[in-house]
């Protein structure tokens, strides 16, 4: 349980010291969840760039829609 003092404190910091203080705590949360991701590991990550399949599906189905829409 956090103590009166201690809420005081923190509402007495500037906004630069709360901002860090609430980058420390969020911090803390995502050490202590499930890691999803390794620390300094290189995740591949998919783009459409150089697909047209996809853009063609994409197009096709905004145009559905706006037909569909009005």
């Amino acid at each position: 349980m956090i103590s009166n003092e201690l809420l005081e404190e923190l509402q007495k910091l500037n906004r630069a010291d709360k901002l860090r203080v609430i980058q420390l705590l969020a911090g803390d949360l995502v050490s202590e969840e499930e890691p999803y991701f390794t620390p300094d590991a290189t995740y591949e990550v998919w783009s459409p760039y150089d697909a047209p399949a996809a853009a063609e599906t994409l197009l096709k189905m905004l145009e559905e829609d706006q037909a569909q829409n009005g």
